[in-house]
This record gives C-alpha cells, structure tokens and sequence, in this order.
C-alpha cells in the first residue's frame, strides 16, 4: 500500500511538472515571442515563467522524494548503472539534471540575463535569445518526455524490460 501510494503522488507531480513545462513551452513561449516590443516580450514570459518555477521545483523535490522511496522500497538501488537498470538510470539523471537546473542554475542564469539586459539595453538581441530558450525548453520537454517513458518501463519491473 505504502508503494502503491508513492507510485501515485510519483505519477501525479510528473504529470504536473511536464505538463506545465508543456504549457510554457507549447503556448506561453511562442505567445512571448510574437510579442513586438522587446520589453514585453521579456516581461510576458517572465510573469508566467515566475510563477511556474517555484511550483515546478516543489514537483521536481516531491517527485524525488516519492521516487527514492519507491526505488528504496523495492530494493531497485542494486540496479542502478547496470543494464538491467539503465531506465532507472536515466530517469534518475533526468530527475537530478531538473534538480541543478531548478535549484541551483535557473536563479544564476535569470540573474545573469537580467544584468545583462541592464548593461546592453537595446543592443541586447532579445529574439535570438528567447530562440535559444525556445530550442532549450523544447529539449527539456523531450528529455522529460523520455524519462516518464523510461519510468513506465520501470513501474513493469525491470526483469520485463529484458
């Protein structure tokens, strides 16, 4: 029962998490980059942006939690960086580069941006930006994406992936 608990609120918050690294991506990024005004533009996605992120890291530190429990619970941690355990490697990877990205990354790059833009003004080529967060964001959607496949195949036992 206990498993079976973490399995759900595992599921629910990646659900949460992709979903709404989906939404950004799919509507809110390509709303952002239609936006004329260069100023605008930045703000749009920002405001969406700010308050996503502090919701996307508490999914990404309950979908650890609740994972780790799951991988303890099942003895899976004997699995890790063999083969039989390379979905439980990666989806474990995938979590782990979300959680430098969300907790430790995310607030130095904004930052630096930020400055940036103080300094460069209007010289700042803010299209060719928001392309690079564009492809970034659709990367991180597919990686994702790969990792909640991996963990289907994880749910399955990992005896049945072989």
């Amino acid at each position: 029962m206990l498993f079976l608990s973490m399995h759900i609120i595992h599921l629910l918050t990646v659900i949460l998490w992709i979903g709404g690294l989906a939404f950004v991506t799919g509507i809110v990024l390509p709303m952002a980059i239609k936006t004329p005004d260069p100023l605008q533009k930045v703000l749009t996605f920002q405001r969406v942006e700010h308050r996503f992120a502090p919701i996307a890291k508490w999914y990404n530190i309950i979908t650890g939690i609740s994972g780790f429990f799951m991988v303890y619970l099942m003895g899976w941690h004997k699995l890790y960086f063999t083969k039989a355990g390379i979905a439980l490697t990666f989806m474990t990877g995938i979590w782990l580069f979300w959680f430098i990205m969300l907790v430790g990354l995310e607030p130095i790059v904004i930052r630096k941006m930020l400055e940036k833009m103080a300094r460069e003004g209007d010289k700042m080529d803010i299209d060719g930006i928001f392309r690079k967060v564009k492809k970034l964001h659709w990367f991180m959607v597919a990686i994702s994406l790969a990792a909640a496949a991996a963990g289907a195949l994880v749910a399955h036992g990992p005896a049945s992936l072989y």
